[in-house]
Parts: structure tokens; C-alpha cells; sequence
């Protein structure tokens, strides 16, 4: 895999000025939590991937003890330089211990590595950082023997909100900034990219209290505030730093600010998504045609994935693809057709739909957006298709509708919560993880604006 110059240079922007104070920020007792769940034992070869100042390489040294080998790798000098220097400091205790400079998207440059050699690979607080995650990962991966295993973390979705609102923003002007964790939305995230990446997952985990605080809530209010601080003099400052982009950055930040907050309050939860996974002989049918691990392919065969239909029998379908995570829907429209809090809907291609009964399906119109069907005989919600803008290629299909006995593979989990402005005053979310919306996901939002026109 080619390395990514622009994402190395980033990451040494990143890093670099924390270099000196790293090891005096809640780092250190995370990656001992992060080491506790390897299980390393003596003797292996371990290699350390983005390991900075080694706070995780020489724990890892220590539970291989000196007849193991442990190798961490970092592109940042200073972070680099606060490894050796604890290793020298140490002596002979830590003879076992190696770092090399370099970029870990490109591992081949660095000529003290050799491919099938390590028994685990750990890439602790880095995952993030790099566009395509299964790539990294499969990349990382050829350096494990067969049977090594390979540990990874990604963020919960709302552990540092405004990383989250910075990397979208950055999406919306065209401009690269050191983030891309929207795709890490839940367990299940990791858990996909991992076998996207042609591995078996052992276990992925949530770590609560990463950085000690649990959970905090912003006003809208402190938008401003959160802008100066990770914008205008944080870590993103230089690729903001020309005034129109700055002013359309500030704009484009409250609007996102404002898509996150739920009653008026902007959650942060302070946790992420740690995952185990074995290399084996094995490899996934759709890690080759997956190519970030955060949607899998429709089969190419005709094989029925689930089937589904109405209550009173009239309609039944069935589905040749799997479907998305899910999308729990509070608008009020959603409410009214079910005569419940929410609507749960998961989408599949149109193409790989297929009605075998549907003699009382009829159609409901409640907008220009989308088209409802329902069974005019029991009442049954069955799907709902956005008209416009290629939305109609796909069609979600209400999640009580499917027959969860004839699933194959794993039941999807929960995506996000949408129009929760419209939320029924009776409902308490779960705490699932899942991103929360005032009104549509951002990918939707310009989308129902624009054709939300009630009929």
C-alpha cells in the first residue's frame, strides 16, 4: 500500500508539539488498559504501531520479557525521541526494545521489519487518523505471523465533539484535516472494518472513561468558544488560517454545532471501541470488495438474505442483499403511521428487493421527499423511498417488518437517531452509542430541506 504523505505530515503537525508533556496526560493509564486486554505472553515478538513516547511498547516489553522482541514504529520525531530516551535512561532492561521513524502506511521502507514475523500488532489511539481503516489494518496485518492477532481502538462517536464538527466541516470546504472517525459509530463499526480487513474478530469492547471525565454537556453557547479553542489557536489553526475560509469555517461550525445538540445541550461521552482479531488461513469473502469496512457489499448471487411482510400475510418480500445499520426515526409522520415513539427502518439496494405477495401494498405520500407503503388490510408499515437525488436506488424497509428468524448473518445494530426535535415527550433513548440528530443525519440534511414540502 502506497504511503500517504499528506496524512505522515499530519500526523507529525499533530504530534509533535505534544511530544514533551504526552506521558502527563491520561495516555498513560489508558494504554495500561488498552495492554490488559492482549494477553501477550513471554517470549513473543510484538510491534507497536504509531507508539510515540512507548507508553504502550514498554509495557508490551515487560509482559514478553527479555527473551521477547518488541518493536514500536512512529512517524513524529519528538515522539520518537521521548521513547529512546526512556529506553536509554533504562539500560539493559529494555535491551529487547527497538523503534524506528517512519510512516506506518508504508511499512516496507522500513528495512528492520519483515512481513509474517510479529505475534501481535498493537495500534493504540491512532485508527482515526488514517481516511481507509480496513486498508491500514490489512496493510498492518501482513506482519503478523498466522494466528498473531492485531489490537485496534476507534472512537465512540461523541468522545470529542469537536474533532467531529472539524472533520466535517473540513469535508464540506475541501480541506484535509487530521480526523476521519465518522465512520466509527458503534462496536459493530470496528467490528466490520476488522473484517473487511480479512480477519476473525475475538472481541471488541467498549472503554469508558478514556480520558477520566465520563460524560459533559455543552450549551449551544459554547460553540463559539469550542471554535477558538480547536480552530482558531488549536491543532487545526493552519488549514483555517486564511480569513474567507476561517468565516465560512465559523458559519459551517455552529450549523454542525447545532445538527448535535439534542435539547439544547451537546453530549460528549468520554469512551471508545476497542477490538481483538486473529489472522487466520481464512480469509473474508467481502473483505476484497469492501473498501473501508463500513458497509458491506451486496452479494452477487440470488441467495435470500431475510424475508419479510405484513402482519396479516398479504405482503411478502424478500431481500438478495444485507441491509445497512439501523436508523431509528422520530419525525412525527414516522409517530402517526405507526401509532408509536419511533419507526426503526434499515435500507437495502432496490435492486435486490422483491415482492412475492403484495396484493393489498398501497402507497402514502406525506411529502415531495419520500414514498411510504403500508398493507391496507392490517395497517402494517412496510417501506419508505426518498424520490430524489439517487436516494430512490435504495429502499428502507421498516425493521418490524422483517422475519428476524430467517436472517442470515449478523442482525444489523443501530446506525443513529434522526428528527428527535420531533422525539415523543414519553421516550428515553438508550445509551447505545449511536450518533443523535436534531433533525436529518448530516448526509440527509440539505436533502429533506429541500423536499420536506408536505402534500
Amino acid at each position: 500500500m502506497a504511503s500517504d504523505s499528506q496524512q505522515a505530515n499530519a500526523a507529525v503537525q499533530l504530534y509533535e508539539a505534544r511530544s514533551g508533556e504526552y506521558d502527563g496526560t491520561w495516555h498513560v493509564d489508558f494504554t495500561e488498559r488498552f495492554a490488559a486486554q492482549l494477553n501477550i505472553k513471554p517470549g513473543q515478538r510484538v510491534l507497536d504501531l504509531a507508539c510515540g513516547t512507548g507508553l504502550l511498547t514498554f509495557r508490551e516489553a515487560d509482559a514478553v520479557g527479555s527473551k521477547g522482541k518488541v518493536v514500536g514504529v512512529d512517524v513524529t520525531p519528538g515522539m520518537l525521541a521521548q521513547a529512546k530516551a526512556k529506553k536509554q535512561r533504562d539500560g539493559p532492561n529494555y535491551d529487547h526494545v527497538e523503534f524506528f521513524q517512519g510512516d506506518i502506511l508504508n511499512l516496507r521502507a522500513i528495512d528492520g521489519l519483515k512481513e509474517n514475523s510479529f505475534d501481535v500488532i498493537s495500534v493504540a489511539s491512532a485508527l482515526v487518523l488514517f481516511p481507509d481503516p480496513a486498508a491500514a489494518i490489512k496493510h498492518w496485518t501482513q506482519y503478523l505471523k498466522e494466528g498473531g492477532i492485531i489490537a485496534v481502538d476507534s472512537t465512540h462517536p461523541r468522545n470529542l465533539v469537536s474533532g467531529i464538527v472539524i472533520e466535517r466541516i473540513g469535508r464540506k470546504l475541501g480541506i484535509s484535516v487530521p480526523y476521519h472517525r465518522d465512520w466509527s459509530q458503534s462496536e459493530d463499526s470496528l467490528k466490520r472494518v476488522l473484517e473487511a480487513a480479512g480477519l476473525q474478530v475475538e472481541k471488541v469492547t467498549t472503554i469508558d472513561n478514556q480520558a477520566g471525565y465520563g460524560r459533559r454537556y455543552y450549551d449551544f453557547d459554547d460553540a463559539d468558544d469550542q471554535f477558538v479553542s480547536h480552530v482558531i489557536v488549536g491543532i487545526s489553526r493552519d488549514k483555517f488560517r486564511d480569513p474567507e475560509i476561517r468565516k465560512k469555517a465559523h458559519t459551517l461550525f455552529l450549523e454542525e454545532w447545532n445538527n448535535l445538540a439534542v435539547n439544547g445541550k451537546v453530549e460528549e461521552v468520554d469512551a471508545v471501541f476497542l477490538g481483538v482479531a486473529r489472522k487466520t488461513k481464512l480469509t473474508s469473502p467481502t473483505a476484497s470488495a469492501q473498501s473501508n469496512g463500513a458497509k458491506a457489499q451486496a452479494p452477487t448471487n440470488t441467495e435470500v438474505i431475510f424475508t419479510g411482510g405484513c402482519r396479516c400475510g398479504n405482503i411478502k418480500y424478500s431481500s438478495t442483499s444485507p441491509p445497512s445499520q439501523i436508523t431509528h426515526c422520530h419525525c412525527r409522520a414516522c409517530q402517526q403511521v405507526s401509532g408509536s415513539s419511533y419507526l426503526p427502518f434499515f435500507e437495502i439496494p432496490t435492486t435486490a428487493l422483491t415482492y412475492h405477495s403484495s396484493s393489498t401494498l398501497q402507497t402514502l405520500k406525506l411529502s415531495d421527499a419520500a414514498i411510504r407503503t403500508f398493507c391496507s388490510s392490517c395497517g402494517t408499515p412496510i417501506s419508505m423511498v426518498y424520490l430524489h437525488g439517487g436516494w430512490d436506488k435504495r429502499t428502507s424497509l421498516t425493521v418490524g417488518s422483517v422475519d428476524v428468524g430467517t436472517f442470515k448473518g449478523e442482525f444489523p445494530g443501530t446506525k443513529q437517531h434522526i428528527f428527535l426535535r420531533e422525539k415523543a415527550p414519553w421516550t428515553v433513548l438508550p445509551e447505545d452509542g449511536a450518533p443523535r440528530y436534531e433533525t436529518a443525519s448530516e448526509a440527509q440534511a440539505g436533502y429533506i430541506e429541500k423536499y420536506s414540502k408536505t402534500v
